[in-house]
């Protein structure tokens, strides 16, 4: 995945995140309170908001570091470079959140929450244009929407390959098993045939062995 992508899914991942870029596209330079103000967003998570953003060259600063008040944010090139892709591709993905009987792979789903129960967080069987999402609990419902998934699989599909050939040893729960998309989860993203696939979003601190993970759902697959 190349570093506009990569940006573009960091943005997708939070929806305070997300909300701060369009706003600033739209608006132009803004300070944090009036951002917040006009989103009906609290202060913190967009000064938070903003502090990532700015950390990943989204957004910048458009005062001297020194000045406390009036301090306004604008994008930055980069940023309207990865929400214009973000935005354009998410548009083409159809979204559908399905219960456990009517995802495409009932048995896969049986199987992930069997042997990973609390762990689990969603599952996506992603056909084309067109993805089915599974979700495990009433908390991760919450917190991700029809549009939020459609940004997060806009990002990703945009990636030749699905797992690096050098991560493909490392135990997920390990720091090295970087995640882009979903916020603090880790996602998992397998092929099953030219242009379909499985993503599986899992808590952060899931400890699976990646091969041994995906050898099982690919099992799972043909039953």
């Amino acid at each position: 995945m190349n570093d506009l992508w990569d940006t573009a899914g960091y943005i997708a991942s939070s929806r305070y995140r997300v909300s701060v870029c369009k706003y600033l596209d739209r608006e132009g330079p803004e300070l944090p309170s009036r951002i917040a103000s006009k989103l009906g967003f609290a202060q913190p998570h967009v000064s938070r908001a903003l502090s990532e953003l700015r950390d990943r060259n989204v957004v910048e600063l458009l005062v001297p570091e020194s000045q406390q008040k009036g301090r306004l944010y604008g994008l930055t090139r980069e940023g309207k470079q990865a929400l214009t892709r973000l935005r354009g591709d998410a548009a083409s993905v159809s979204v559908s959140f399905v219960e456990e009987r009517s995802f495409p792979h009932d048995s896969l789903i049986d199987h992930l929450c069997d042997e990973h129960g609390e762990e689990l967080r969603l599952v996506v069987a992603r056909n084309g244009d067109d993805s089915d999402v599974f979700v495990a609990s009433e908390d991760v419902q919450k917190r991700y929407d029809e549009q939020s998934i459609a940004r997060l699989i806009a990002a990703l599909r945009a990636g030749e390959t699905t797992i690096d050939d050098k991560l493909m040893d490392v135990p997920t729960g390990e720091n090295q098993f970087a995640v882009r998309g979903l916020e603090h989860s880790l996602l998992v993203r397998f092929s099953v045939d030219d242009d379909a696939e499985i993503l599986v979003a899992l808590e952060p601190d899931a400890d699976v062995n990646v091969p041994a993970f995906i050898d099982a759902c690919r099992r799972r697959l043909k039953d």
